[in-house]
């Protein structure tokens, strides 16, 4: 038997009263001792766990192997085996054509999200009735309790539907920045305006998933695709931002003219000229500025 376990088998036979040699390391201890002089452990608490023991967890806990941990999906051919890349319809080994794809859940998820804040219904709304709408039927304030408390309600909810698409977050497969891309750039409707907070977000989360699209595909030949969406994209809300500056000076200068020939009333020439001149090149150029613009618009059409 070594040193050390005869040591450990001493201190257990004479249990708390008193340790002869150090269960650790074997070194005799002094009368009273708390601590080894050798190795430094504790000695005086029966309840302490060996050394060995305690190092084994350390280990445990801080692996000193290697650890492989896989990520993802593997997407190979139903029929031959060859592994998918991205977006492809058709398999380039033996050419059989990839069906039911399933689209990214992520998008999924955005949608049916979304689908459930539309969804959502005003609570009942106890209207105070007065004495004339119990007369008369209305009420004759200006503004209706009941639609003043809806329209305060769908602008919760698409505060509510900005903030959520905003936030989320987009997962970063070529697939899934693809669909997210595309639909940003389907949900900003440039006829039916851009001042709303919903087309606000979309416009914002194009700009996210653009960002992030080229940290992780800026060398990769699909980026191209995700590239000409956006450009397409920010083309179309220049040229609105381009229309408005136009039609804001076609308005400014027609104003302009109707001071000019206030000032003709008054007689005063000079102040009526220069604004009639100014209000001319104005209109001018916003009506200018207004035909390039539907030009363009239907060209890109």
């Amino acid at each position: 038997m070594s040193i050390y376990e005869d040591g450990r088998h001493q201190a257990g036979s004479v249990g708390q009263k008193q340790r002869l040699f150090c269960p650790y390391c074997g070194t005799k201890l002094d009368s009273g001792a708390h601590f080894c002089k050798n190795c430094g452990e504790r000695v005086s608490d029966s309840t302490q766990e060996p050394r060995e023991y305690k190092q084994e967890e350390a280990v445990r806990g801080n692996p000193t192997k290697r650890k492989t941990v896989y990520e993802g999906c593997v997407h190979k051919c139903p029929n031959c085996g060859e592994v998918l890349e991205s977006f492809l319809t058709v398999c380039p080994s033996c050419g059989y054509e990839i069906r039911d794809a399933k689209s990214s859940t992520s998008v999924r998820e955005l949608a049916q999200k979304l689908e459930n804040i539309s969804a959502q219904k005003m609570p009942d709304f106890e209207e105070k009735k007065s004495v004339m709408k119990m007369i008369f039927g209305k009420d004759f304030k200006e503004k209706d309790e009941v639609e003043e408390a809806k329209k305060r309600f769908d602008e919760q909810k698409a505060e509510e539907k900005a903030n959520f698409i905003i936030n989320f977050s987009v997962p970063n497969t070529k697939e899934d920045i693809l669909e997210f891309m595309i639909l940003a750039a389907s949900n900003i409707d440039i006829n039916r305006g851009v001042d709303d907070a919903v087309t606000k977000a979309w416009i914002q989360k194009l700009e996210q998933v653009y960002q992030r699209a080229k940290i992780i595909m800026g060398n990769d030949p699909d980026f191209a695709m995700v590239h000409n969406i956006y450009e397409q994209k920010r083309s179309e809300l220049k040229s609105r931002k381009f229309k408005g500056l136009a039609t804001g000076a076609f308005i400014a200068g027609g104003y302009i003219l109707l001071m000019a020939f206030l000032f003709f009333m008054a007689e005063n020439l000079a102040a009526a000229i220069i604004l009639l001149l100014v209000g001319i090149a104005l209109m001018v150029g916003g009506i200018k500025c207004i035909s390039i613009y539907h030009k363009k618009n239907k060209h890109n059409l």
